[in-house]
């Protein structure tokens, strides 16, 4: 597993790192594509060159690029997009999360610091091995200094992908299990 340290973001920061909620940076075709539904909001964006000098086992075979978790409300919880762009973004979509008001500031930015830390199920980190499954992000809104998302339910968020799906660099089966 790799850590994940959290700061509300101020002043003069890069857009373009590794973030929960905000504004992401990404490739504006995937609005007018549909690569992003109406109905998303942005979590968070993962830069691969920020963390992958921690991944040692080589669980995630790109070694830059980002990969990007959007969620959307549905009558039956929360649904997750998960995507893999793997060059730089080229654009900085402002108030991404206007209009999402009932899930709390998803507006509010919080950038990413990541640590290398023993396999645990604990706390909120990445590349967590699950039996034939990865956890691509366990978020747990309890930790210090995490946004408030999720925190009235105290359950921990699980972003989870089949081994051999990762590999492929296929995230359209991620599933997203909150315990």
């Amino acid at each position: 597993m790799i850590g994940i340290k959290v700061e509300k973001a101020h002043g003069e920061y890069d857009p373009g790192t590794s973030k929960f909620f905000g504004s992401p940076t990404m490739p504006e075709e995937w609005l007018a594509d549909e690569t992003i539904g109406d109905d998303d909001f942005f979590f968070c964006q993962l830069k691969l060159s920020e963390f992958k000098a921690f991944d040692k086992d080589n669980i995630l075979p790109a070694k830059s690029g980002f990969i990007y978790f959007f969620l959307s409300e549905t009558e039956n919880g929360l649904k997750p997009n998960v995507q893999y762009f793997e060059k730089e973004p080229e654009t900085l979509i402002d108030d991404f999360n206007a209009g999402f008001d009932s899930l709390g500031d998803i507006e509010t930015e919080f950038s990413i610091d990541y640590f290398e830390t023993k396999e645990t199920t604990d706390g909120t980190g990445i590349l967590v091995s699950d039996k034939d499954e990865i956890i691509l992000l366990q978020y747990d809104p309890l930790d210090d200094g995490m946004p408030e998302f999720l925190a009235e339910t105290e359950n921990v968020a699980c972003f989870k992908i089949k081994k051999e799906d990762l590999q492929k660099l296929d995230f359209s089966k991620v599933k997203l299990e909150l315990r």
